[in-house]
């Protein structure tokens, strides 16, 4: 009897994975920085992603990296799904709900849920974050960026960014609302 739902379940299997594309990165950085500040407390960083995306625009993935918030943390662990879509063939969006979790923190229950909507044009793109309890604080957080990136070569790029975060949480550490940008080089 188990064998009559072992072919269906495979069949299903096979069509349901033949309309994704499964996808992973694997990353080295000097310093691990969000949003401009230090994860890694200016120390190197290995970090990683296994995607999958769907012709339909839906993604789901997972992302993680080491960290050193200079007390037990030493590990963010990254969860997303979203969608995306195209309104011509220079202009489009994406909407992905993230879970940032930080497994084995002892210290503090960082975890948080955070909405990221972006627009893209060519190759420039503005993003907007939001979350309810930034940092599991109760208190919002806001982020605002605009970036853009440059071929260089067939395999290298020049990226610039330039970032705004505000909201109740930056304000409630004294930090109050702060900018940060960056350029960078990369490559695959």
């Amino acid at each position: 009897m188990k064998l009559l739902w072992i072919a269906p379940a495979c069949l299903l299997f096979s069509t349901f994975a033949q309309t994704a594309e499964v996808s992973g990165t694997v990353g080295f950085t000097s310093d691990y920085r969000f949003r401009g500040i230090s994860q890694t407390a200016g120390d190197p960083a290995i970090q990683g992603s296994l995607d999958v995306a769907f012709d339909n625009g839906i993604f789901i993935g997972v992302w993680g990296s080491n960290v050193d918030f200079g007390d037990d943390a030493n590990l963010e662990i990254d969860w997303y799904a979203g969608y995306a879509g195209e309104i011509s063939e220079t202009l489009s969006y994406d909407a992905t709900l993230y879970y940032y979790t930080y497994p084995g923190y002892d210290a503090a229950d960082a975890d948080f849920a955070e909405i990221d909507l972006n627009l893209h044009f060519w190759d420039l793109k503005l993003e907007y974050a939001y979350a309810n309890d930034y940092a599991n604080t109760s208190e919002s957080g806001h982020y605002l960026a605009l970036d853009y990136s440059f071929s260089v070569h067939e395999n290298v790029s020049v990226d610039l960014h330039a970032g705004h975060s505000f909201g109740d949480y930056w304000d409630d550490l004294d930090i109050g609302s702060y900018s940060d940008f960056s350029v960078g080089v990369s490559g695959s």
